[in-house]
């Protein structure tokens, strides 16, 4: 993997933990914002790193398909993946502000289910991963690239 996929990997990564800072603190303040952090550290570390990782794989993958034109196909299948899990994994986040929109239910349910709905995200980022890293594996960067 080359320099720019790794440096995406962290932007993509550090956008989303900005994303999550921002709701998080936004609805609730720096203090519940620090709490919630450190209870759901484990949670956020899986997630961050996931998304982080296929973010890399994906420009990877995007830089070999410039030099391979059949890999598109492929590749669509594993950002499908990717893009499903993203919503799964921050879905609970959506019960930080669903009682701004008046939306209580909606809160109430994704505080309740906050963990398995994280757990199906992670589980859905391994998968993307795993797409990618397999189509990787199988398209060869031609000589002289």
């Amino acid at each position: 993997m080359n320099t720019k996929a790794i440096c995406a990997g962290i932007l993509g990564a550090t956008g989303l933990a900005l994303f999550y800072a921002v709701v998080v603190g936004f609805a609730g303040g720096l203090a519940h914002l620090g709490q919630q952090t450190l209870d759901d550290w484990p949670w956020l570390l899986l997630i961050l790193s996931g998304f982080g990782t296929q973010i890399g794989l994906f420009v990877e993958l995007r830089r070999r398909e410039r030099l391979h034109a059949d890999v598109r196909a492929a590749t669509g299948g594993g950002a499908g993946a990717s893009a499903v899990g993203m919503i799964a994994c921050c879905a609970h986040h959506v019960a930080d502000l669903a009682p701004i929109i008046g939306a209580s239910g909606a809160a109430v349910f994704l505080t309740e289910y906050r963990i398995p709905i994280m757990a199906i995200g992670i589980a859905i980022n391994a998968l993307g991963v795993f797409l990618a890293a397999r189509r990787l594996r199988r398209t060869s960067v031609p000589v002289g690239r």
